[in-house]
């Protein structure tokens, strides 16, 4: 029989990766918005750490964990440095990744909490 979804996918990283698309989502219509130019390496560095935190869902993904070790230092960084604009969102996308890496893939979400 298989597992229940929620055994099959990472809670934690699914929320950082929906939560870390909605700031960038937000980043680019402000500064569109504001008529100015979105930092473009920024960017970058964002969507790196979506897609990793995307790709690490998946509870039996291979790398798992060093993936969501890169997303959450790609999210920490510049969280740090846009403290107070979108910095917090980030940082709170980070700490997710953070705690979906710690989390065993034989074990209920649950069992974290």
């Amino acid at each position: 029989m298989p597992r229940p979804l929620l055994q099959r996918i990472d809670l934690f990283s699914l929320a950082a990766a929906v939560l870390a698309f909605l700031v960038t989502a937000l980043y680019l219509f402000l500064v569109r918005a504001e008529g100015g130019r979105p930092s473009w390496y920024a960017v970058g560095i964002l969507v790196l750490a979506i897609l990793g935190a995307a790709y690490a869902v998946r509870m039996r993904a291979p790398v798992r964990r060093p993936v969501l070790g890169v997303s959450a230092v790609c999210l920490i960084l510049p969280g740090f440095v846009a403290l107070f604009s979108i910095g917090l969102p980030l940082i709170l996308a980070a700490m997710l990744c953070v705690v979906g890496a710690m989390r065993s893939p034989t074990r209920d979400w649950r069992d974290t909490v």
